[in-house]
Order: structure tokens, then C-alpha cells, then sequence
């Protein structure tokens, strides 16, 4: 019987890279010690079973706002918000977001941690800006969760971690880590990191088409690659990075991911084939009319997946009513 990432990956098929499918993929506990390993200090030496089992619940996957106003709503102390919204492009979403405890010799550490997928290295705006806005939210949110009133040695470590999955030719496969350092100036403050260590933004840049030698990065890009076959990348992830495929839990349908980023190529390839009509690509407008009937995705999905404008999938749907 297949494990839920096994499903995962195989109903993704081409189409791993499509946003609401990475995330899935990503929010699996055994992908989410890796990353934490790799990029999380805390869990440095640690194994992956052992960081596994470190993290709280099931991750939340694009369900806790970013924006102020809405994170906390229904939260109590140690409760966790999803949400968030920023000014002038509607309601986001954290992409994954989730709890992990640190063992340590007397007690257990806890750090609040986001993940966020990204295909374009440059969006329009610089990712770290971004991931230290993220994480300025993961801070100001505990307010009232976390800690109350002024105890603010309460407040607990965040990181957002990014991941650009088509990081350009000259960055190719790499890792860099934003925290807070002390400088002094003048004299010197004794320095207690526990203090003011509580904001970590991380980038992971892979490129699959550039080898690394870091065995993380090479199994990042095997995971999220959309050229390899499913078997094949279900078989190396099993063989190579020990990430099982299979165990005793009962398989259960899925039916994610009907369509793919191949899906909307070809779709595409054949509306320019078709010409252009009403300043829409027909091929796409057909895979839209498909997406509005199936209910699959909102309107804000379909929107950011296909690039198209509010107006343009408006006069899509009043087609089909017409």
C-alpha cells in the first residue's frame, strides 16, 4: 500500500511544480525534517526520524492568513494562525506553516516555521524582502498566542524558509541563511543569543539542470523535478534519500492536481497554434472554462496559475453561462 507522498507524487505527475501540489508535497513531515536539517540550526545534528517526530500536528497548508486582522481570530494562547493579507493583492496565504519542539537536556524549545514555494527568482520583488516581512508576521502574530501583555521573552523563533525552484544558471544550487547578529561598537554588551536569535529567513535555490554535491539539494531537486518520470523519481527518492514509498496504511483516492503546468503548455502551444480570439489564447480559455466547471480551483487560483486578468476570466464565465 502507498504512503500519502507516494500518492502525492504520482497523481502530480508533470505538474509537481503547480503551486497547491508542491505545497502538499512539501507539507509531508519526512520532506519537512529534511528541509528542517538542512536549514534549521537547531535541528542540525539531528536525524531525520527524530526531527519527524519533532514537529506538531499536521502542517497547515494555505490556510493561515499573513495579513494583521486576520491571523488571530480564533486563536487562543498556544494556538496556531494561518492567515495573512497584504495591501492592494487581496488575501494570502501562509504556503505551509507549523510548529516543531527542540529537545533539549531540560525542556523542549519551540520554533514556529513557514515554508514557502517559489518558481520565479525574481517575482517583481527582492524573495528575501519578502521572507523578512513573513517573518515579521510569524513574530507580531504570537501576540496574544505566544505571550501577552509585555512578556515578550516569551516570544518564540521563527524562520521562513523559500524555496525557488528555477533559480537562474549563475546561482544554480545553493542555500543562504538572513538571522540577527550582535555587533558591538562601542565596549560590549554581553551577549545572550537567546535574547535577540529570533528571525531567520533561508533562500534554497535549486537549478536541476546543475549537479551539486550536497545531498539535500540533489534530493530537492529530484522531488520537485517536472522531467522525471514518477516511477523513476519515486524510486530514487526510496533507493537513495531512504524517503519510503509504501507501508500498511490503506490507500485512499486522490484527486488532486487534475491539471499540470504539461497541461497548460500544451494548452497554450495549441491556442497560439489556433490564433487569437478576443485577446485570449483559445486553448487556455478552453482549460479555464474546464476549471470553472469543475470547481477545483477559486477564481484567484485560476487567475495567478494562468496569468490571465479578473476582466478576461469574467467574459470567460459569461461565455459559458451565454
Amino acid at each position: 500500500m502507498k504512503t500519502e507522498i507516494a500518492k502525492d507524487i504520482e497523481n502530480a505527475g508533470y505538474c509537481i511544480r503547480y503551486d497547491a501540489q508542491c505545497k502538499k508535497v512539501l507539507g509531508h513531515k519526512i520532506i519537512l525534517a529534511w528541509i528542517m536539517r538542512e536549514t534549521v540550526k537547531e535541528f542540525a545534528n539531528q536525524t531525520i526520524e527524530v526531527i519527524r517526530q519533532c514537529v506538531e500536528k499536521e502542517p497547515e497548508i494555505s490556510t493561515v492568513h499573513v495579513d494583521p486582522g486576520q491571523t488571530n481570530t480564533n486563536d487562543k494562547i498556544t494556538g496556531l494562525a494561518t492567515e495573512d493579507k497584504v495591501q492592494n493583492e487581496g488575501s494570502v496565504t501562509f504556503d505551509i506553516r507549523f510548529n516543531a519542539y527542540v529537545p533539549q537536556e531540560t525542556q523542549f524549545v519551540k520554533l514556529i516555521l513557514n515554508i514557502e514555494g517559489q518558481k520565479d527568482f525574481y517575482p517583481g520583488y527582492p524573495i528575501i524582502t519578502r521572507g523578512i516581512y513573513y517573518g515579521g508576521r510569524l513574530l507580531s502574530s504570537q501576540n496574544g498566542i505566544e505571550f501577552s501583555n509585555s512578556n515578550y521573552g516569551d516570544i518564540k523563533k521563527v524562520y521562513s524558509i523559500w524555496i525557488c525552484t528555477e533559480a537562474p544558471k549563475y546561482i544554480g544550487n545553493a542555500i543562504s541563511t538572513y538571522d540577527i547578529h550582535k555587533t558591538d561598537i562601542v565596549g560590549a554588551i554581553p551577549d545572550i543569543p537567546e535574547h535577540y536569535d529570533k528571525l531567520c529567513v533561508i533562500i534554497i535555490c535549486l537549478n536541476e539542470n546543475q549537479k551539486s554535491e550536497n545531498t539535500f539539494l540533489n534530493m530537492m531537486n529530484t522531488l520537485l523535478s517536472p522531467t522525471l518520470s514518477i516511477e523513476k523519481k519515486k524510486y530514487i527518492l526510496q533507493s537513495e534519500y531512504h524517503i519510503p514509498m509504501d507501508n500498511g496504511l490503506e490507500e485512499e483516492l486522490n484527486l488532486m492536481c487534475n491539471i499540470s503546468e504539461h497541461v497548460w503548455e500544451m494548452a497554450s502551444r495549441e491556442g497560439r497554434k489556433a490564433g487569437f480570439k478576443d485577446g485570449l489564447e483559445t486553448g487556455t480559455k478552453t482549460v479555464i472554462s474546464n476549471l470553472l466547471k469543475s470547481g477545483l480551483l477559486s477564481e484567484e487560483q485560476i487567475i495567478s496559475v494562468s496569468g490571465i486578468s479578473k476582466d478576461e476570466l469574467k467574459e470567460i464565465r459569461l461565455n459559458m453561462q451565454n
